[in-house]
């Protein structure tokens, strides 16, 4: 959820100028080459970024798939997540790149607006069936009535917490706790229970968490069309409640707080300093790893019947608009979703198995870090919330919200001063606002 910043990025107007300009060039060189060679074979080209983990194990996938079609020959490149869009954009620029590719879903609507990756609803894609995928976890990726990426793996937003300091404070929270039980009954249990700690990390200077907080509310970050879905006045006021959380001694100290650069060597549950940290349900196996037993518990929320405030994240591949195979990158992207042997060799290493049929198959045989997340999945997904695509220019406007945030935490502006500098920020970056 929180990568680090690449020093050599382009800016957001350099990138957006070079997604307009990429749109034009792909609708002209479009026409592509042949469907399939002489004697019918056809070449797939397909790239993501990832880990040894997940590497292994897309490609072990992609074994099966060319043994289930001999005809389709499928050449793979993977990369780490720093580099993957620079050189994609550069590989679009220059008319190639690959026909099935991995997409995050902050830059997922810059590419879908500027036609570089195709919609899926037309003939050419009528092979996958997304018929075993929660409604919901489809739906997250359209724009405009239209289907732009395949789910590949879920996650949701999490308290990930020691359970054995929540347990003995009193235990975890049912879902629907609230913020006033958080401030006034459980916070203090906790510094009871673990006197040498901080009950939660500071999460004030993350949009995500934002975002979180005004779903509760009946709000969201974004509208449908990309604009902004909150005022100055909510801004401020998640900004005092996380002020008020401060003062009240639940969340770390701002030195402390400064210290988190998202990974999960700095993290301050991992290093001791705190009970409980904000995160994707994605990240928990390495906390397990580092920490030990993690246990999940969703947010407070503004009252017993309001809803969670979780939404839906999900990884997702798509197709290039000028692929001249769509109709082979289909069969690969049905196969890698629905192919129970795939299924089994991919597990979750891009998250929980959005196929409902994989998912519970392969549940049993999950570690205790996945069933942990399978479980909190599984018995929060009904109440899940939809959540729109981030419009272009997101992605650093999260940079920018950790950067303002902490001019609060070191007394270098008020509330209200630092919720005026960053709304003006999201009205000069996210059209429409």
């Amino acid at each position: 959820m929180r990568r680090p910043r690449v020093p050599s990025a382009p800016t957001r107007r350099q990138m957006l100028a070079s997604l307009g300009a990429l749109g034009l060039g792909t609708a002209v060189a479009g026409c592509g080459t042949a469907d399939a060679s002489a004697d019918g074979e056809v070449e797939l080209n397909f790239q993501w970024w990832g880990g040894d983990e997940r590497n292994v194990a897309t490609l072990k996938a992609i074994k099966l798939f060319e043994q289930a079609h001999p005809k389709i020959k499928v050449s793979v490149s993977f990369t780490g997540y720093d580099s993957y869009f620079q050189r994609l954009a550069a590989q679009l620029a220059a008319g190639t790149g690959p026909d099935v590719l991995q997409m995050d879903y902050y830059q997922l609507r810059s590419y879908a607006s500027n036609k570089l990756i195709a919609h899926l609803d037309g003939p050419d894609f009528s092979s996958i069936d997304l018929g075993t995928v929660p409604s919901a976890y489809v739906d997250a990726n359209r724009l405009d009535g239209r289907l732009w990426a395949v789910p590949t793996g879920l996650s949701t937003q999490a308290l990930l917490v020691d359970p054995k300091i929540w347990q003995k404070a009193g235990g975890l929270p049912k879902p629907g706790w609230t913020w006033d039980d958080l401030i006034e009954d459980i916070g203090p249990a906790l510094k009871k229970a673990a006197p040498d700690r901080s009950p939660l990390t500071d999460f004030g200077r993350y949009s995500e968490t934002f975002d979180l907080w005004l779903v509760q509310r009946g709000k969201a970050l974004y509208k449908d069309d990309g604009s902004l879905g909150f005022t100055q006045a909510d801004l401020t006021g998640f900004w005092e409640l996380t002020a008020r959380l401060r003062d009240k001694g639940v969340f770390t100290p701002p030195n402390l707080t400064a210290s988190y650069d998202g990974s999960t060597s700095t993290s301050l549950l991992v290093r001791k300093l705190s009970t409980a940290e904000f995160n994707l349900t994605s990240t928990v196996m390495p906390y397990f790893e580092t920490y030990g037993d993690i246990s999940l518990a969703s947010f407070p929320t503004a009252s017993s019947s309001a809803p969670l405030g979780l939404t839906v994240g999900a990884g997702m591949m798509c197709v290039r608009q000028s692929s001249s195979h769509k109709r082979q990158a289909a069969q690969l992207l049905d196969f890698l979703l629905n192919d129970p042997q795939a299924g089994n060799a991919l597990g979750v290493v891009r998250g929980l198995p959005p196929n409902r049929r994989t998912m519970n198959r392969i549940a049993p045989g999950l570690s205790k870090g996945d069933r942990t997340v399978y479980e909190y999945v599984s018995s929060l997904e009904k109440r899940f919330s939809a959540s729109a695509m981030p419009p272009p220019g997101s992605d650093e406007d999260k940079l920018e919200f950790r950067r303002v945030n902490e001019d609060v935490l070191f007394g270098k502006k008020t509330v209200r001063e630092a919720a005026a500098e960053m709304f003006e920020k999201y009205n000069t970056t996210v059209p429409k606002g």
